[in-house]
């Protein structure tokens, strides 16, 4: 629940000092993009760096007390105390997220005008996830074991229950448990019964987009045969293979992405009313970002031939003109740059800040008042970076989440009006923050002069003085990146005294035209990036060279089994999870996968090759091409359930790293996608992770 009283705040002149950032002790410190919670889709993340690796080394080392004991690995998988926090529109109330006694969540309100704090009680559904649709209605995204997950409800706050169910029928899904047919997209603001929503079709039914509505709701729901019965009315859609939406404010389909003789194309409409018209626009180079209150105009980020990364503009759909820049950034792209704004009372939209990824995380204001508001949630919150997720219409109560990199965010609510803050309970108060690692940012150059950036996460010392073993834990994608904040499996690693290098190699999303696009297919130069950082931390001597592991998930994967094929001399043991080996394979896997994506099967034969014809591509792209090479040894784990990866890459790895009689361990999951959904499993994982390296390294 609500709670006054957390330990005292970060000096804001020692977490500038820990990042390295000479800017954070002059101006405001820039803070985290606010998370928006979308609906959970069922089938499926300018400085110039001056002080040395050394000088890091040693001042982590005198704030960072060594663990008597560290936390056992079932810490790291708990869920947080309080999580999610989010403000209703208007200002009344204020929701957040306490950990169920199951796997998931409960639901808690609290009113701002009774001070009251509740745990609505939902007859044993836990939730997955939610989001505001007004002033009092939340959807949320419910699961009851082991009888479905996904389900999605209307609950009204002022009257604390659920109101109406927008999914009723569910059918088995890949995961082994029972899933809804109709995906939400949005509410709509014309009419409080109205939702739009996207059919599938593995029920034998129609599948597209619709209009539905709470008002078609069957007596009793459960069980009902018709899982269209909710359908007011079909949304037409241009011919192709459809790839999402975007909605604007109203909760109204404004664009469509469908796949259309060999081309991505989008589609736009102004209103319900009108006919899809196509955009003239390369979803390479553009990415649609928001709308205006004008329907003529909208939010693009587009990379230019001029410009070194993608820039804001406000593109006019009438006459196709992109306009001039309004805000750029050549290190950091605004590719997915996020606008926090506000529905006005009457419609309108007010925009309040644009958020990005930097090397830290970035606020930038957008509106006067809400500038005051950041300058004065700063001063009360010195030296740490904080986050405005979430505000009412008239900017009086904010959502702020405040982190000092040490724990995860703390949520706080704040009056603008009387200038009180009232913070809510510790997300994680099993850890001791000051035995948790930073994130730093760092930069290094790749062997071709490319600028580069990653996060190194330095143990506490060794009593012995010794350099600590490094993990390379490599994100995957690879068109994602890892940013700054608060990782539990860092912690987990740097707990057990191994440092931590997450890399940032080219195609890592985010970045300049150069580190991004260029390059975003080369899979052994990403390789070679990565093998670059690692050199460049031993010969700063941050870490001890004769002891490297290097460690990752899906794109991770292929990192970690390149990393030990194509530098058989660098690394001592490697963990890959969910990985690809042979890009021929996942050619392959694609294709029996068309029939639903034509889109990604073509996409990677245009970019990546046909293998019929450019073998030698492949070969030099595919570890599993070089396991003899291997001296490591190697983890491979994989869950039996992924459709992303199929599991038959892992598989196919251990024969041969049998057949090459390299040292090996393997351990698969029944239950697992592409990723974890199971507490106990992600837990299993980890301690199997954990001994391994306590072994190997």
């Amino acid at each position: 629940g609500i709670g006054m009283g957390w330990v005292s705040l970060f000096d804001p002149q020692q977490l500038a000092l820990l990042l390295g950032r000479k800017d954070l002790l002059t101006k405001q410190p820039r803070s985290r993009p606010g998370r928006r919670t979308k609906f959970i889709n069922p089938t499926m993340n300018l400085f110039t760096y001056r002080p040395t690796l050394r000088l890091i080394t040693l001042l982590l080392g005198l704030i960072t007390s060594a663990f008597a004991t560290p936390p056992p690995v079932s810490d790291f998988v708990r869920r947080p105390e309080i999580a999610s926090a989010e403000i209703s529109e208007d200002g009344r109330y204020v929701s957040f997220l306490t950990p169920s006694k199951k796997d998931y969540f409960d639901l808690n309100i609290y009113d701002t005008q009774s001070k009251e704090s509740k745990l609505l009680d939902l007859g044993g559904e836990e939730v997955m996830q939610y989001q505001w649709i007004d002033a009092h209605r939340i959807v949320l995204t419910t699961s009851r074991r082991p009888a479905y997950r996904f389900r999605q409800q209307v609950l009204d706050v002022s009257l604390g229950k659920v109101t109406g169910n927008l999914t009723y029928r569910f059918d088995k899904g890949i995961f082994g448990y029972a899933e809804s047919v109709p995906q939400v997209i949005s509410s709509l603001r014309s009419d409080p019964n109205l939702f739009t929503a996207w059919f599938a079709d593995f029920d034998g039914g129609r599948k597209g987009l619709a209009t539905i509505s709470l008002n078609l709701q069957p007596k009793g729901g459960t069980g009902h045969d018709n899982s269209r019965y909710s359908v007011k009315n079909w949304i037409d859609l241009p011919p192709g293979e459809f790839h999402g939406v975007s909605t604007d404010k109203e909760g109204e389909i404004r664009v469509v992405n469908i796949y259309q003789g060999k081309k991505m194309r989008l589609y736009y409409r102004a209103t319900p009313a009108a006919v899809w018209a196509e955009l003239p626009l390369d979803f390479e180079t553009t990415t649609i970002l928001g709308f205006t209150d004008d329907p003529d105009f909208l939010y693009a980020a587009h990379y230019s031939s001029e410009s070194k990364s993608s820039r804001l503009h406000r593109y006019r759909i009438s006459t196709n003109d992109l306009g001039p820049a309004l805000f750029e950034d050549p290190i950091y792209s605004m590719s997915e740059a996020e606008f926090l704004s506000v529905r006005q009372p009457g419609g309108k939209s007010r925009p309040l800040t644009l958020s990005y990824h930097r090397d830290v995380f970035s606020q930038r204001s957008l509106d006067p008042a809400f500038t005051e508001v950041q300058a004065a949630i700063n001063a009360k919150l010195p030296g740490r970076l904080n986050t405005i997720h979430s505000c009412d219409q008239s900017l009086r109560r904010f959502v702020i989440g405040s982190t000092n990199g040490r724990e995860p965010e703390r949520f706080v609510v704040y009056d603008h009006t009387d200038k009180s803050m009232l913070p809510l309970a510790a997300p994680t108060p099993w850890f001791k923050p000051a035995e948790m690692s930073v994130q730093r940012p760092i930069k290094f150059t790749a062997r071709d002069g490319l600028p580069l950036e990653g996060y190194l996460s330095l143990p506490a010392p060794a009593a012995d003085g010794r350099k600590p073993p490094l993990v390379v834990y490599a994100h995957g994608g690879p068109w994602a990146r890892d940013t700054w904040r608060f990782d539990r499996r860092v912690q987990l690693l740097t707990s057990r005294g191994y440092a931590v290098f997450q890399p940032n190699y080219r195609g890592s999303t985010g970045y300049s035209k150069a580190v991004s696009k260029d390059d975003d297919f080369e899979f052994r130069k990403m390789h070679d990036d990565v093998t670059d950082g690692v050199k460049f931390l031993v010969a700063q001597g941050v870490v001890d060279g004769n002891r490297l592991a290097i460690f990752g998930g899906s794109f991770g994967g292929f990192l970690a089994v390149a990393g030990a094929a194509f530098e058989p001399d660098l690394y001592r043991c490697a963990i890959t999870f969910a990985g690809v080996f042979d890009w021929k394979q996942l050619i392959r896997q694609s294709w029996a996968q068309s029939d639903d994506d034509q889109f990604n099967y073509d996409y990677l034969i245009k970019k990546l090759g046909d293998p019929a014809t450019q073998e030698a591509r492949f070969e030099q792209n595919s570890p599993i091409q070089h396991v003899a090479a291997i001296k490591a040894r190697v983890f491979v784990i994989h869950g039996k359930l992924d459709t992303t990866v199929d599991y038959r890459q892992s598989t196919k790895l251990l024969s041969q790293l049998a057949a090459h009689k390299v040292p090996h361990d393997k351990l698969f999951f029944d239950t697992e996608v592409h990723g974890f959904i199971e507490r106990e499993n992600e837990q299993k994982y980890l301690e199997a992770v954990e001994k391994f390296l306590a072994r190997y390294l």
